[in-house]
């Protein structure tokens, strides 16, 4: 099933585990928000396709102040969800209904910091240089790493180009997951607005219920 289908039946049990499980695994891949300087380039919009449990999805990653501001906006056939970071938690707006909704604290993957590698980062993450490949095309380094998520361990390979990570392969208990950046533009203007909530909205916790079962 594709995503857009989620949204065009009837949210019943199933197709609203489906959606929670999808939203759930993206937001862990803006990583958690960092203070510092990730990235070499200021700002920047990067298009990504997403290839997870069997299901093809797009988002745009928006970053701003060398990546201490992100935002991750992906389209469900039609109907858009933006990823922010509210106070150290990984919020998902749906700015057309005006309503927000607190992703489950279980245990946001951390980010890594490509563009200070120093020995100690190296050694947390078991950080290993794998060579050159070219993404979007972009000359990025290949490196495995092993970063925690949901509480556990969890190897990546991710190809960096600036810092900013073009493509990244993982395996969960939910399944594989590749994501691949299809175009990236540097250094263009993002406004303020994407990295914070719409004024009046209140932030609402997600049910978990909704997470129990089968699919």
């Amino acid at each position: 099933m594709h995503p857009s289908d989620v949204l065009k039946k009837p949210l019943n049990h199933n197709n609203m585990k489906r959606f929670a499980i999808i939203a759930i695994l993206a937001a862990f891949c803006m990583g958690a928000q960092a203070q510092e300087k990730l990235y070499t380039v200021k700002s920047g919009i990067v298009t990504m396709e997403m290839d997870m449990m069997g299901q093809s999805i797009v988002q745009e990653i928006y970053f701003d102040d060398y990546g201490a501001k992100k935002a991750t906006v992906m389209n469900f056939g039609g109907q858009k969800s933006r990823n922010i970071v509210v106070d150290g938690a990984t919020v998902m707006v749906n700015d057309d209904e005006k309503t927000a909704m607190k992703m489950p604290m279980m245990g946001q993957q951390e980010t890594v910091n490509f563009s200070n590698l120093d020995e100690k980062t190296i050694k947390k993450y078991k950080v290993k240089e794998l060579g050159k490949e070219t993404v979007a095309g972009k000359e990025c380094t290949k490196y495995e790493v092993t970063v925690f998520m949901m509480g556990q361990p969890q190897k990546q390979t991710v190809w960096v180009y600036k810092g900013i990570t073009l493509k990244s392969a993982s395996s969960s208990d939910f399944g594989d997951m590749v994501q691949t950046a299809t175009k990236i533009q540097e250094n263009v203007e993002i406004p303020a607005s994407m990295f914070v909530l719409p004024a009046g909205v209140k932030v609402q916790e997600m049910d978990m219920g909704m997470m129990g079962g089968g699919w």
